[in-house]
């Protein structure tokens, strides 16, 4: 089990899997480090995505491709980071905030120019535990499934809300780490105090009532709204869509593409998301009736997926809020925002 603080924590990881992507060998969509990359392909890595399956199955991705003459070569993986860093992907989706360390340990610039899922981590304990917020858990044990990810989020807002330090190996608090499908478990079972939850990865424990989320059922993005004063923002992002600065720049027409199937692919869950859980169920870890009723039931009511792809300026200007925030709690070493590009919708 591997234990990291912070952004800094996970470099020995990311070089490994930077390594192993090597070792992989090119896939014939342009060189490692410094390509600028083939004209009309996108070579693009992702984790396997309910959406993104619906484009494909639906034909929509190939009509697309086939008018606008700009096919992308998909490679599905969990391991992003490690496909994006060894060179043998041109865009890439990962947190906002974990952006910085990419560009460290790549040293290639990078650019933001999209957006997609919204963390929707909550914060659960068990069914009779009298705590009301993170002041009442000081001290206790709570699950996560990694140092990074959304725990650096629940890191800012304990420290903007609270003035509390919560990290793994350290602070105020015991984070116990273990599977991501098994932090709801931990805490229904009494193992910990509390867990950092995602919906989708821990539906029993959710829907028989063996946890409950405190916040009235909030958000880390919910609550982090509320920590900068802006309560239409979308974000913090679990997920946007980046690219190495120089093939970004030379790519337009490429990235014009990519957001226009992205914001199809929106619009298609807007307009079918009961039919979207029913049809890939495995995508949100729901198998039998109940618990695809409670995932619907549930994303009616805390969507975490975008209103839209696009970036504007208002929505960039509070996202990158969350930077100074990581470096004043130690999890980052610059203030600094990556860059982000607004596109102009067509």
């Amino acid at each position: 089990m591997r234990r990291n603080v912070g952004f800094r924590g996970a470099a020995a990881l990311l070089m490994v899997f930077a390594l192993v992507a090597v070792a992989c060998g090119d896939d014939g969509g342009g060189g490692g480090g410094g390509a600028t990359g083939e004209e009309g392909v996108i070579r693009f890595t992702f984790a396997p995505d309910p959406v993104w399956d619906y484009l494909k199955d639906s034909g929509i991705r190939e009509e697309m491709e086939e008018e606008s003459g700009i096919r992308i070569l998909e490679q599905s993986t969990w391991d992003e980071f490690g496909i994006y860093a060894g060179g043998h992907a041109d865009v890439v989706s990962i947190a906002s905030f974990e952006v910085p360390l990419l560009e460290e340990e790549t040293g290639r610039p990078a650019t933001v120019f999209g957006k997609y899922n919204i963390d929707r981590s909550v914060l659960a304990v068990p069914a009779d535990s009298d705590a009301q917020s993170l002041e009442d858990l000081v001290g206790g044990k709570i699950a996560v499934w990694d140092a990074v990810s959304s725990t650096v989020i629940w890191r800012v807002l304990a420290e903007e809300l609270y003035g509390l330090d919560f990290q793994v190996g350290g602070g105020d608090f015991e984070l116990v780490l273990t599977d991501l499908t098994n932090t709801g478990a931990l805490a229904a079972n009494h193992e910990v105090d509390a867990a950092l939850v995602l919906p989708d990865f821990n539906v029993p424990p959710l829907l028989n009532g063996d946890i409950k989320v405190l916040y009235d059922g909030k958000t880390a993005a919910d609550l982090y709204t509320e920590v900068v004063s802006s309560p239409d923002h979308e974000g913090p992002m679990i997920n946007i869509f980046m690219a190495p600065t120089d093939w970004y720049d030379s790519h337009p027409d490429e990235v014009a593409f990519f957001l226009s199937l992205w914001e199809r692919g929106i619009q298609e869950w807007q307009a079918n998301q009961d039919a979207i859980i029913e049809s890939y169920p495995q995508h949100f870890a729901v198998e039998t009736p109940e618990e695809i009723q409670f995932m619907k039931d549930y994303l009616a009511a805390h969507d975490w997926f975008v209103e839209t792809v696009y970036l504007d300026d208002a929505w960039v200007e509070t996202e990158s809020q969350i930077f100074p925030m990581l470096a004043a709690t130690g999890a980052s070493e610059s203030e600094e925002a990556p860059r982000f590009d607004v596109v102009a919708a067509p």
